[in-house]
């Protein structure tokens, strides 16, 4: 009976290790490859604008000024570790189009914080009618974007804040000039998948080791009782 219960615990122990293995091979290397890979404004602004041509709407002009101020935006967030259109002390997207001093007829404001691709975050957008209005939109002529590294967000790392601003300019600031904020975007991997690579090896080599010793043993005491009888 005894032998029974070894050889079984042992099978299913090594089963068990060599499954896990198997999905940090095949699921966690990948994703976690596609988590550290790095990406940066302009695949944003490529993305953005192939989104846009796709639909035979004209591309977007980047404008300096608005990168200059969606990376202010972007690093503001990062350093108060806020996530929002609105900033603790009251600050607004449109505050920071005024430090560069860019008049616009209408403007806009996206956000996303993210630990996955640049292909993921304009997916989400163009999924979200609010973002995909804005990015969209055949009002907009210029626009720019802003990223940092914002850390850890709600239980997931390695996260990166991004900004878009879009806006059509103006030869002075009508105050009364629309702006259209989207809301804000957070799209993440599994924390399943922030599990280290090398971690979960560790855990399967240990428990397809300890299933192959419990298989050794159980051989041992069979060979054992054949010799005795």
């Amino acid at each position: 009976m005894m032998n029974q219960v070894t050889h079984r615990l042992g099978h299913g122990i090594f089963i068990l290790g060599a499954f896990m293995f198997l999905i940090g091979v095949i699921v966690l290397g990948p994703m976690g490859n596609s988590i550290t890979s790095a990406f940066g404004v302009s695949d944003i602004i490529n993305l953005s604008n192939q989104a846009r041509t796709q639909l035979s709407i004209p591309a977007l002009q980047v404008n300096n000024s608005l990168m200059n101020a969606a990376q202010m935006k972007a690093e503001d967030m990062a350093r108060l570790h806020y996530f929002a259109h609105v900033a603790p002390d009251g600050t607004t997207a449109w505050d920071y189009f005024k430090k560069v001093s860019y008049n616009y007829q209408v403007a806009g404001e996206n956000l996303a914080i993210t630990n996955e691709n640049a292909q993921a975050v304009i997916t989400a957008w163009l999924n979200s009618p609010a973002h995909r209005d804005n990015m969209l939109s055949t009002v907009y002529t210029d626009f720019g974007i802003g990223m940092a590294n914002y850390g850890d967000y709600e239980g997931h790392q390695n996260t990166i804040v991004i900004v878009a601003f879009y806006a059509k300019p103006a030869a002075t600031q009508n105050i009364a000039a629309p702006t259209f904020t989207s809301g804000t975007y957070s799209l993440f991997k599994s924390n399943f998948t922030n599990i280290p690579p090398a971690f979960w090896a560790v855990i399967s080599v240990f428990l397809m080791s300890t299933g192959a010793y419990l298989e050794f043993k159980h051989l041992q005491r069979i060979h054992r009782q054949n010799l005795t009888t």
